[in-house]
């Protein structure tokens, strides 16, 4: 089910998943960034508590400092009040990009703030989508699908 579809992005419900993925599909300007999270909040806060989350970065590679600051100070708590539950994200990076994240990599104090919203990261949607559908069924790891996501 599309929830949201513009120039730059589009949010998708997976129903039988309980997954809503986002796939960005050209860099947003701020305006077009905030305006799609919003969005896709208005729809969970209308319809269905979702607590899973697939972002794909893998087009448009990394988020703009006002961007990220905007999701870690104001977005991530809108959606915990809406929610009040933890919530689970599963990103997508390109190769590349995954490869400079790791390269430039240093380890920074954990949020107490943010100890509600958990992050894992792919270079394959595929992969996120499994680690997600194993969270949903409460286990760690999922070795094998049990069935095709997409």
């Amino acid at each position: 089910m599309v929830v949201h579809s513009s120039l730059y992005s589009e949010i998708v419900l997976q129903p039988e998943l309980e997954i809503l993925q986002v796939t960005w599909k050209q860099k947003p300007t701020d305006a077009a960034f905030v305006e799609a999270y919003l969005q896709g909040l208005s729809f969970v806060q209308e319809h269905v508590k979702v607590k899973l989350y697939c972002t794909d970065l893998s087009t448009i590679g990394p988020l703009g400092r006002e961007q990220e600051a905007w999701l870690t100070n104001v977005y991530y708590n809108k959606l915990y009040e809406t929610i009040k539950a933890d919530i689970y994200v599963g990103v997508v990076f390109s190769e590349e990009h995954f490869k400079a994240i790791v390269t430039n990599y240093t380890a920074t104090e954990i949020s107490a703030e943010h100890n509600f919203i958990h992050f894992n990261y792919f270079t394959d949607k595929l992969e996120a989508f499994y680690w997600l559908e194993s969270v949903k069924k409460g286990r760690d790891t999922v070795v094998l699908p049990t069935h095709s996501l997409l």
